[in-house]
């Protein structure tokens, strides 16, 4: 090999291997950092479709848990709503964030079997703090939402 030839080849392999390189590690970058944003997003996104899927949940039962103080339960048609909304739930929601949906759900069946309530009994009970039936349900919603934001 002739010995004037070898420097410039040199040069030239130093130079495509350069580039090489560097497109590589450009494309290593773009692609992990479009798979984190990816992966943000999705997270994202389920964390606001859980917090409607729950406000939603909590809407309903708070309307029903009101309705079973004043009443019995005449049309459990009326349930449709609530358990609908457990069976989401039970779909993306935590083992711990369902089985709070669940016994909120069996304390509003048990509320409407009761007699209707008067507003003695309610202010009696809001005394002794047994009033939030949905308070074992938030508290499980929120530490579910605090180990989604940790995750994003």
């Amino acid at each position: 090999m002739d010995p004037t030839i070898q420097p410039a080849l040199i040069t030239a392999l130093a130079a495509v291997m350069g580039s090489l390189v560097g497109g590589l590690a450009s494309f290593a970058t773009t692609f992990f950092t479009q798979r984190y944003q990816a992966r943000r997003d999705l997270l994202s996104r389920d964390a606001a479709n859980r917090e409607e899927l729950y406000s939603q949940f909590i809407k309903e039962a708070a309307n029903l848990y009101i309705d079973s103080l004043g009443r019995t339960l005449e049309n459990p048609a009326s349930l449709i709503g609530m358990y609908s909304l457990v069976g989401r739930i039970r779909l993306i929601g935590t083992d711990k964030v369902l089985f709070a949906a669940e016994k909120v759900a069996d304390s509003i069946v048990v509320s409407y079997s009761r007699p209707p309530t008067t507003f003695e009994d309610v202010y009696k009970l809001a005394r002794e703090g047994h009033v939030d039936p949905l308070k074992e349900f938030t508290e499980a919603c929120r530490e579910e939402r605090q180990v989604m934001l940790k995750r994003v």
